[in-house]
């Protein structure tokens, strides 16, 4: 390089230099053009932020009356759950998507016709006793992604909503939980299972272990496997295999849109059933800077 400056002429210097000046005043130009389009996209974001919340106001409003007339706090699920021995279902936005929308489709749990129509019976407690089985109701959130969820979905899910009977709070399993309760919601959950035998039920080769800080207090556990993928298919048979299981047992399942099924399948067998879904990658996510859940994979990997 050094060579090839010594040997250049006056005119090969100052053309490579014009070359060089050319290139750096691209490169400023690159970058103001580049700042100026991230400014109008960041324009562009607040005038949609106030829009959605223009077309989502009375939406969430209703949903937010709702769940503070109808809705059990995070620490008051947990406390009916443990004191009054209900099994918990819990109904989230693939749930009510599922019995709502038949386009629907999640990763690992593919629409049917009889999925959607088996969650809309436990929706409307057909066949199912209040006094035994809970259901649980999302967080009120009001984000981007749940704006779309209750605008979409909220005209149609209203009225199959009951008005005489209190829900819980699906999100007691997911980080939200344990950022607002910390510790107390480690506690809280360890409570429910105290020095008892449980049997998990989730999928083959899933994500969903049983951490010591959540579960080292039990008598004894053992897990029974559905599908990864699809596990609504496979319920017959899994029904089967959980009739024959200890009925003093706490179940607890992580298992999707099917876990909801089973655990008010469950509960109308007279068996204690808690769907817990992702409590164990969500307790990690906020103690040990582990993912959110829905970014890992739905097998370990």
């Amino acid at each position: 390089m050094l060579r090839r400056a010594l040997g250049m002429t006056d005119h090969e210097r100052a053309a490579e230099d014009q070359k060089r000046k050319s290139a750096a005043k691209q490169a400023a130009e690159d970058r103001k053009i580049l700042t100026d389009i991230r400014w109008e996209l960041q324009e562009q974001r607040k005038y949609l932020e106030v829009f959605r919340h223009v077309v989502a106001k009375d939406v969430l409003t209703e949903v937010a009356a709702f769940t503070g007339e109808r809705q059990y706090t995070f620490e008051k699920t947990v406390e009916q759950i443990s004191s009054r021995r209900m099994s918990f279902a819990r109904f989230g936005d693939g749930e009510f998507r599922t019995m709502l929308r038949s386009e629907f489709n999640l990763k690992f749990q593919p629409w049917s016709a009889n999925l959607a129509a088996d969650l809309r019976e436990v929706l409307l407690f057909d066949g199912y006793d209040p006094e035994t089985l809970m259901l649980g109701f999302p967080y009120p959130y009001r984000n981007l992604h749940w704006s779309g969820v209750w605008l979409d979905i909220w005209s149609e899910l209203r009225p199959l909503l009951r008005t005489d009977l209190m829900y819980g709070n699906s999100h007691l399993s997911r980080p939200i939980f344990f950022q607002q309760l910390g510790q107390r919601g480690v506690d809280l959950w360890r409570a429910v299972w105290q020095d008892r035998q449980i049997c998990v039920v989730t999928g083959e080769n899933s994500r969903f272990i049983l951490v010591p800080e959540l579960f080292d207090n039990v008598k004894g556990s053992k897990v029974v496997y559905s599908t990864a993928v699809d596990a609504y298919a496979d319920l017959p048979r899994l029904m089967k295999v959980l009739e024959d299981e200890d009925p003093d047992q706490l179940f607890l399942l992580s298992l999707g849109p099917a876990g909801t099924l089973v655990t008010a399948w469950l509960a109308r067998m007279g068996r204690w059933a808690i769907d817990i879904g992702h409590i164990s990658d969500s307790w990690a996510n906020v103690f040990n800077d582990g993912k959110w859940p829905e970014s890992l994979g739905v097998r370990r990997g």
